[in-house]
């Protein structure tokens, strides 16, 4: 186990050594190792090359990228001021709507409360005109018989002043 581990780490030092004879490409920089001598690369720049090539190769729109949530991620911090804007207007939709509903409810109750009033009026209104009828107030007090009112023989006399 030991001498695998020992071979493996031979392996990825002359893989490091071959990378470091290459011809360098544009952009990279090979900076001075502490205990290398120049012309050889630090395991620290070949894992930060294999990085930068990792990203370089990767497409933008890749199945693991988007099953686990990256891209829909980047979308949403980008347009994160749209995001709140548009829960905000929801939220005030939702409100709006409930109050709406509630002040219908309320139409609703106080159009049956004032068909009641109406109705209740009207029947007031159809007794008091039975009620003030002139043969049912003549036959009231015929009932009653202390009244002196009879109904006039003559017609009612008119009264003109001359300014």
């Amino acid at each position: 186990m030991k001498e695998d581990k020992d071979i493996n780490e031979q392996e990825e030092l002359n893989e490091v050594r071959l990378e470091a004879t290459e011809a360098p490409e544009e952009g990279d920089v090979k900076p001075k190792s502490a205990g290398g001598v120049l012309g050889h690369k630090t395991i620290e720049d070949v894992i930060q090359r294999e990085a930068k090539e990792e990203q370089d190769t990767s497409s933008p729109f890749s199945i693991s990228k988007t099953l686990g949530g990256v891209i829909i991620a980047k979308a949403v911090q980008r347009q994160m001021g749209l995001v709140l804007l548009i829960s905000a207007f929801l939220i005030i939709y939702i409100s709006n709507r409930y109050v709406c509903q509630k002040k219908m409810v309320e139409i609703d109750r106080l159009e049956k409360s004032l068909e009641a009033a109406r109705y209740k009026a009207t029947v007031c209104t159809s007794i008091l005109t039975e009620k003030s009828r002139e043969s049912n107030i003549m036959e009231l007090l015929y009932n009653y018989g202390d009244s002196t009112l009879a109904i006039p023989q003559d017609p009612p006399y008119l009264i003109r002043i001359e300014e």
